[in-house]
């Protein structure tokens, strides 16, 4: 009974911050209700894996474009560099995500003699409305399964991921890493703190409020929006690393596991000051490395922090985005040749419709205000209309780190500036 109690004064609280928050939206149309065929899991070996994956996104994908062929494709799991077996990298994607997101990544490591091999999370690739089936559960079993059966196809595994991505594979890595001789992690804005106190409420309220955003679906690399039960999924995943980040009785307990981490400091999404934390004190190999994408230097030790300023006025860029670590400045979806832009970034219908007209843009992450920051900025900066940065301008300064963190070196010395 006091568990109900809790449970039910919680989704109250919860219902009515997100309905103040996100206003009334609601879809009846297909993409946002489940496939009555659940997606394929625990599948070996990896090519049938692939295949089965891709009859079920052939045959449940809502395609938003007349390009179905690209829509799978981006959609689809992958692997690169089959031929090497010295050095494998499994990658695991984020909430509403998909393995395009580690396409620039993992060529340039495929290119240097490394395997990387990537998966699709069960509910995503599909339609939002897969995402209404989604558990934590389902989506650790998964990743364990994936990374127990690289191993066995790789001499030195490393694994990692991309926000949610990054949770999964560190609690995979707290009962796998010794036995089965994980050799490293590699995050990119990892997730294993939220800003929002809303999404801490997500796990007890996901079937009263199912949708706590509905948007236009115009990404085919990921979903717009999503169910309540992935942000649920995702929180889980927060309180089960952040379990075992601490002991029964209140002591830090580390892992003791090479990491390279990349972080943009003013990501909205996640609270990169605990990251930062939780890097210099739960990591504790001394082979590591924080790639810091902002101004004000994080309190971790000298040795293991790269500062990348991202004030860049000549490419209009006042701060990276969460999602702005992975991508290459040429990638065709989110590089700067592209037309595509991310124009729904907190901050007003005035802007976003400045934005959506093509007016010239700032660069920043989701509700970036230069003025919340900065005093005595000039009007025109003040007036600035922003998109999401979705591309990374030191992509390959961090592909360099990422080739000496798993000893392919082409830089001097690892996490040192050059």
């Amino acid at each position: 009974m006091p568990n109900f109690t809790f449970k039910a004064a919680h989704a109250c609280a919860a219902s009515l911050a997100l309905f103040l928050l996100s206003g009334c939206h609601s879809s009846h149309s297909s993409q946002f209700s489940a496939s009555a065929q659940a997606f394929p899991v625990g599948v070996q070996p990896f090519d049938n894996y692939l295949n089965e994956v891709e009859s079920y996104l052939q045959e449940h994908r809502a395609f938003i474009s007349n390009n179905k062929t690209q829509e799978i494709f981006m959609n689809m799991p992958f692997e690169c560099g089959t031929q090497y077996r010295d050095i494998g990298v499994l990658l695991v994607h984020g909430l509403g995500d998909s393995p395009y997101f580690f396409r620039d990544v993992a060529n340039a490591m495929c290119n240097e003699g490394i395997h990387v091999r990537t998966i699709l999370l069960p509910g995503h690739g599909s339609k939002p409305g897969d995402m209404l089936n989604v558990t934590y559960q389902q989506w650790q079993t998964e990743t364990n399964h994936h990374i127990r059966l690289f191993s066995k196809e790789v001499d030195n595994l490393y694994i990692g991921g991309f926000s949610t991505g990054a949770n999964l594979t560190t609690i995979a890595s707290f009962s796998m890493a010794e036995e089965l001789d994980i050799k490293g992690l590699m995050h990119f804005s990892p997730a294993f703190k939220s800003r929002f106190f809303v999404s801490r409420l997500a796990p007890y309220i996901d079937s009263l409020f199912p949708w706590p955003n509905v948007e236009e679906e115009d990404n085919p690399s990921r979903y717009n929006s999503t169910a309540m039960p992935g942000f649920a999924a995702y929180q889980e995943s927060v309180n089960v690393l952040q379990d075992l980040f601490t002991r029964s009785d209140k002591e830090e307990r580390t892992l003791n596991l090479p990491v390279l981490m990349v972080v943009a400091e003013k990501d909205s999404v996640v609270d990169t000051a605990i990251i930062a934390e939780q890097f210099r004190d739960n990591f504790t190999h001394p082979h590591k490395c924080l790639l810091w994408q902002g101004q004000d230097e994080p309190d971790v030790p000298e040795n293991t922090l790269i500062m990348q300023t991202m004030t860049i006025p000549e490419q209009r860029i006042s701060a990276a985005s969460h999602m702005s670590t992975l991508f290459s400045d040429k990638n065709p979806l989110y590089g700067t040749a592209s037309d595509f832009r991310i124009c729904d970034n907190g901050q007003g219908s005035d802007a976003e419709a400045r934005c959506k007209a093509g007016e010239e843009v700032w660069y920043g992450p989701w509700g970036f205000k230069p003025g919340n920051a900065e005093e005595n900025l000039a009007n025109s900066e003040q007036d600035r209309v922003y998109a999401r940065l979705t591309y990374n301008p030191y992509f390959d300064r961090m592909v360099d780190q990422l080739l000496a963190f798993t000893g392919k070196a082409k830089v001097k010395a690892f996490c040192k500036t050059y």
